[in-house]
């Protein structure tokens, strides 16, 4: 199977700028071809191939677009060449060079084929195109957290169709009937509207890359007519402040799983219902300065909360290299570990806590304290969606630093 790379070409060096270049492995064999996309090295990530240039680096939204095009158009000739007729062994026999001729023109010429033909081979690849394979490609390029996510999705698509006895799920056999019964069986074995919500939306996802890619038509969509339900609204679980107080009092001596557990959720409490992952990484200082991890990628606005004496009792045990909480194990890895200490703790205390309650709890106290939304959703990350917060108004987090202490306060006094 053919691969591609993109490389930076050194010796086209203009201006601080290199061009970036495609490189096409295929048995042995390899290929160039250059981009036409020139870029700064320092922000160039060959890494992904879906994401290579970074946010800062100038006009680097049209240059995105350029490669995404250029590597759209890889995947979409190697898709007609594996699918049509006899492809197969047509790409058996190709070379790099071949390869790169066929897709951009040069060398040699495409394989000849009437246009009665290529709609003939376009409706069979439409009708057959297998939609197991596509899902689970498709999630294999997406992040970590996400990647996994797709990797559910897929067992879930697959136990239904062990269950509905089929031989396969192939983009045409996604109509509208389709997709109901999905919601039935979903429903009908317990799991919950989140879940079903879930695959429901990574299944249209996935759906609406599939034809992006052309692997099935437009007048096909089942999605035109399919209105995906939202899950149900339900009481958002909180603990009040005597209950956060008696948190803060219990005496974990002799377990340092629920020690640290009960330290990692005051810490999350005292700077605002901060998530775990961002208070991973925080730098030392006099306050706690981070962009939330959750999206970064849409704003790189960071949050400032005040470091009360409170949470410097917290820092001062694991403090180290610079971070105020120097964990020894990966961030991944601890959160599992601090999950099972959750549950733990939850039966000491006799109620349940864990970091997503404790981040609710803060946004409810600071709101029974009449703390202005505007300033809990600043204090807690969220992006500002309006166009005088995002663009007009300036913020101060003093603002923040007030109403944090408050809340403390507040719970201290219970």
């Amino acid at each position: 199977m053919a691969s591609i790379i993109l490389r930076l070409d050194s010796r086209t060096e203009k201006n601080g700028m290199q061009q970036v270049r495609m490189r096409i492995s295929h048995k042995g064999t390899n290929a160039w071809h250059p981009t036409g996309v020139w870029v700064e090295p320092v922000f160039f990530n060959g890494s992904n191939i879906y994401d290579t240039i970074s946010k800062k680096a100038p006009m680097s939204m049209y240059k995105k677009e350029q490669l995404s095009g250029i590597v759209r158009q890889y995947d979409e000739a190697m898709f007609d060449l594996q699918r049509a007729d006899g492809g197969g062994a047509q790409l058996d026999q190709m070379t790099a060079n071949d390869i790169r001729a066929y897709i951009f023109g040069s060398r040699v010429s495409a394989p000849k084929t009437s246009a009665v033909q290529l709609v003939q081979k376009k409706k069979k690849t439409q009708q057959t195109a297998d939609f197991m394979a596509f899902l689970d490609g498709y999630g294999q390029t997406k992040g970590t957290r996400t990647k996994e996510n797709y990797a559910y999705v897929w067992r879930l698509v697959l136990a239904y169709i062990q269950a509905r006895q089929l031989d396969g799920l192939s983009f045409a056999d996604l109509n509208y009937e389709r997709l109901v019964d999905m919601k039935a069986w979903i429903r009908s074995t317990g799991r919950g509207e989140p879940t079903r919500f879930k695959m429901e939306s990574y299944v249209r996802a996935t759906y609406k890359e599939g034809l992006r890619r052309r692997m099935c038509s437009r007048d096909m969509d089942p999605f035109l007519d399919y209105r995906i339900e939202p899950v149900p609204e339900h009481d958002i679980v909180t603990i009040n402040r005597k209950q956060v107080r008696k948190l803060m009092l219990i005496d974990c001596a002799g377990h340092p799983g629920m020690q640290r557990a009960k330290d990692i959720l005051l810490a999350s409490f005292y700077l605002c219902g901060i998530n775990f992952q961002d208070m991973y990484d925080l730098p030392m200082g006099e306050e706690a300065v981070y962009v939330r991890k959750k999206v970064e990628k849409r704003t790189h606005r960071a949050v400032h909360v005040q470091v009360e004496p409170e949470l410097s009792e917290i820092i001062s045990k694991y403090e180290g290299n610079g971070r105020m909480f120097n964990f020894e194990a990966g961030c991944r890895s601890l959160h599992y570990r601090l999950c099972d200490n959750f549950v733990e703790l939850s039966k000491a205390v006799g109620f349940k806590v864990n970091l997503a309650i404790i981040r609710r709890t803060w946004a409810t106290i600071a709101g029974k304290l009449e703390c202005p939304d505007y300033i809990i959703n600043k204090s807690m990350g969220h992006i500002d969606r309006t166009v005088n917060g995002s663009s007009y108004r300036d913020y101060d987090w003093k603002l923040t630093a007030k109403w944090n202490r408050k809340v403390i306060d507040y719970v201290l006094s219970a």
